[in-house]
C-alpha cells in the first residue's frame, strides 16, 4: 500500500474522477434514503411497495447502466486519443438505444402496472400501492435515459462535477416534495406513496433540465449538434454491439437476478421484504465509495489502453485491486458499527428491526470482497475492453449458484431472511477466484477504438 501513495499522479487521477462521482452516487442514494424514511412513516406495506415498485425501476436502470457502461468503454478510450468528434458519435447511439429502452420499460409501467406488482408480491395492499407508484414514476424513465447518458459522456471525458450537482438538485428537490405531496404540506392534499412518486418525478425532470443547461447553454465539450449524434452507421453499430451487448446483458440479467432475490424474500414474508429494503438502501449509502473507486477506475484505465499506455493501465489495475478492499474494510466496520443507530428511524416492528440490523453486519463482513469484486468487474476489466469475461463470471455466480439458493433457502428450508441473505453472499467467494487469475493473466486488455 505505500507504493500506492507514493504514485502522486495515480493518486491525484483516482480522486479527481473518484470523488465527484462518489458524491453523486451518494446523493442518488440518499434520494432513495430520503422516500424509504418518510415513507417509513406510512408502514411497513408502504415501504415494501415502493421497494418492490423500484425494484422494476432498478432493472430497467440496470438496463440503461449496462447500455451506458457499453458506451462508456468507447467514450473513456476515444478521450485517450483526445477524439471528441467520436465521442460525441457513441453518445448519440447511446441515447437512441436509452431511447427504445425507456419507452418499452416506461409503457409497461403505465399499462401493466399491477401485472408487474403482483409477480412481486402477494400482499394485496402491496399490489395496489405499488402500481400507484409505477404508473406515476412510469414518464421519468424517458428522463432517467437522457440523465444517465450526457452523465457518461460527461464522466469519460474527466468532467464529473456536473452529474454530481445535478443529482444534488435532484435529492434537494425530491426531499422537499416528499415532505409537501406524502403529508399534505403547504396546502397540498395527502397523497401518501402516490405522493412520493410525483415528488421523485418532478425532482428527475429538474436534473436533466440542469444537465442539459450546463452542456447546451454553457457550450461543454459533449455539447453535440443532431448530425454530430446522429453520424453513426452500421458498421459503427456492429462495432459498438460486438463490445457493448455482453456490459448491456451482464446489467440487464444482473438486475433480474437482483429481482429473483426479491421474489425469495417475499415467499419468506412483507416483513422480510421491509426488512430487505431497509438494509439495502442503507447499505448503499455506504457501498457508494466502491461504486465511485470503480467508475474512476473504468475511465482510469480506459484512457490509458486509449493512449497505447498498456503498462500504465495494468500498473494502475494492481495498485486499484490493493485500495479496493482496504476501502471495504473501512466500510464495513463502520457499517457494523453504526447499524442499530441508522435503522432506528424507521417506523418498523421490533422483529423487523433485529432481522435488518443483523443483515447490515453480513452485509458490513463481506465488505472487502465485494468491494474488490465491484471494481475489478465494473472498473478495471470493463475499462480494459474486456467485457465477455465479466460478465460471464457474474452471470455465472448469480444464476447458478446465488438465485437457486435463495429460493432453496426461502422455500425448502424455510430459513429466516438473515441465513437466506448470508447464502447469497456466498457468491461473492467464488466470484473472486475468476476475478484474480483474469488479472494476473493480463488478458483484459482490449483496445476496442
Amino acid at each position: 500500500m505505500r507504493k500506492v501513495f507514493k504514485d502522486k499522479a495515480f493518486i491525484t487521477t483516482m480522486l479527481t474522477l473518484a470523488l465527484p462521482i462518489t458524491l453523486q452516487s451518494f446523493i442518488t442514494s440518499s434520494l432513495n434514503l430520503v422516500d424509504n424514511l418518510m415513507i417509513g412513516k406510512l408502514g411497513e406495506e408502504a415501504i415494501a411497495a415502493v421497494g418492490l415498485a423500484n425494484q422494476y425501476f432498478f432493472i430497467f436502470t440496470l438496463c440503461l447502466s449496462g447500455i451506458n457502461a457499453g458506451a462508456s468503454v468507447f467514450m473513456s478510450q476515444y478521450w485517450g486519443k483526445k477524439d471528441v468528434k467520436s465521442i460525441k458519435k457513441v453518445l448519440g447511439l447511446d441515447l437512441s438505444i436509452g431511447f427504445i429502452a425507456s419507452i418499452v420499460f416506461g409503457g409497461a409501467a403505465l399499462i401493466f402496472a399491477e401485472s408487474i406488482m403482483g409477480l412481486l408480491s402477494r400482499d394485496t395492499m402491496v399490489i395496489e400501492l405499488g402500481s400507484q407508484y409505477l404508473r406515476i414514476i412510469g414518464i421519468t424513465f424517458i428522463f432517467t435515459n437522457f440523465t444517465q447518458g450526457f452523465s457518461s459522456a460527461l464522466r469519460s471525458s474527466e468532467q464529473p462535477k456536473v452529474p454530481m450537482y445535478a443529482s444534488l438538485i435532484g435529492v434537494i428537490c425530491n426531499a422537499f416534495l416528499n415532505w409537501v405531496f406524502i403529508f399534505g404540506n403547504l396546502g397540498a392534499k395527502p397523497m401518501g406513496v402516490a405522493g412520493a412518486a410525483l415528488a421523485t418525478s418532478i425532482a428527475r425532470a429538474l436534473e436533466i433540465a440542469y444537465i442539459i443547461y450546463m452542456i447546451y447553454v454553457k457550450i461543454n465539450i459533449v455539447a453535440s449538434k443532431i448530425k454530430e449524434l446522429f453520424a453513426f452507421d452500421f458498421s459503427f453499430v456492429k462495432t459498438y454491439f460486438n463490445t457493448s451487448i455482453s456490459v448491456i446483458a451482464n446489467e440487464l440479467l444482473w438486475s433480474l437476478g437482483m429481482t429473483a432475490f426479491s421474489i425469495a424474500y417475499a415467499q419468506i414474508g412483507t416483513s422480510a421484504v421491509a426488512t430487505m429494503q431497509i438494509a439495502t438502501t442503507l447499505n448503499n449509502m455506504f457501498m457508494v465509495l466502491c461504486i465511485g473507486l470503480a467508475s474512476a477506475a473504468a475511465i482510469m484505465v480506459g484512457n490509458k489502453v486509449g493512449a497505447n499506455e498498456e503498462e500504465v493501465a495494468v500498473d494502475y489495475s494492481h495498485k486499484i485491486g490493493k485500495v479496493a478492499p482496504a476501502l471495504g474494510l473501512i466500510i464495513g466496520i463502520a457499517v457494523w458499527i453504526l447499524a442499530p443507530a441508522i435503522v432506528r428511524p424507521f417506523n418498523v416492528e421490533a422483529e423487523t428491526f433485529k432481522a435488518t440490523v443483523s443483515v447490515l453486519r453480513i452485509m458490513a463482513l463481506i465488505c472487502p470482497i465485494r468491494s474488490y469484486n465491484v471494481v475489478m468487474i465494473v472498473g478495471i476489466f470493463r475499462g480494459g475492453g474486456d467485457t465477455l469475461y465479466s460478465t460471464l463470471v457474474q452471470l455465472g455466480t448469480i444464476w447458478f449458484y446465488a438465485v437457486p439458493m435463495a429460493f432453496i433457502g426461502a422455500t425448502v428450508l424455510s430459513l429466516p431472511v438473515t441465513a437466506v441473505y448470508f447464502l447469497i453472499c456466498s457468491e461473492e467467494f467464488i466470484k473472486i477466484i475468476f476475478e484474480r487469475s483474469r488479472l494476473k493473466s493480463g488478458k483484459w486488455i482490449r483496445s476496442v477504438v
